[in-house]
């Protein structure tokens, strides 16, 4: 398990952080899962704030392609919208488990707290059924993952990033073993990758 401070440190690096209690939560409080409302709270991304009447925004991710898009707690009810409902959240879709909620999108494709499990997932959207893979096995992995491989992804040089067909074989090997160190496990990364389908 990483410490709060270990990705508070690595998500420092890429917007503002700030201690967002439980009562920003816009959904019952007996949908918000302990794990989720301490995230918040010890970590807490908020970003830019760019308009006072709109509020913060979150925090973006740039790792190549489509950014990955983490969002304040005052948010995050609204991003369950499209997933597990269309505009009622009294009126949700069949298709979309109650236990799942949305912490994170990219491209529309969202990564799912399970709160049975307390897994992440990552699904592909507009396939008409959800069929998500299990990206990281707690919440604290999960991000901390995708900031370690926006990180590498930042750090390419020309070699390693190729414009024109995405990553080079060095690239990828470094974004591998950038994720490997953070995880503790060659096997473990290649898996989050895999199931991102990050290569594609």
């Amino acid at each position: 398990m990483h410490s709060t401070e270990e990705i508070r440190h690595l998500l420092s690096n890429w917007g503002e952080l700030r201690a967002q209690d439980a009562s920003l939560w816009k959904g019952d409080e007996k949908t918000l899962p302990q794990e989720i409302a301490d995230f918040y709270a010890q970590i807490g991304p908020w970003g830019e704030v760019i308009y006072e009447s709109v509020g913060p925004v979150g925090i973006t991710l740039s790792v190549g392609g489509n950014p990955v898009c983490i969002p304040p707690l005052g948010r995050l009810f609204g991003l369950q919208a499209g997933y597990a409902w269309q505009s009622d959240p009294d009126k949700p879709f069949d298709n979309w488990p109650g236990h799942w909620l949305v912490i994170a999108e990219q491209g529309g494709d969202p990564f799912i707290y399970d709160r049975l499990s307390g897994q992440v997932l990552f699904a592909f959207h507009g396939a008409g059924h959800w069929a998500p893979k299990v990206f990281a096995p707690d919440l604290y992995t999960a991000i901390g993952a995708l900031v370690t491989v926006a990180n590498a992804h930042q750090a390419l040089d020309e070699q390693e990033l190729n414009l024109d067909d995405g990553l080079s074989t060095e690239g990828k090997a470094r974004i591998l073993a950038e994720l490997s160190r953070f995880t503790g496990s060659a096997e473990q990364a290649a898996a989050m990758l895999a199931a991102w389908e990050y290569y594609e």
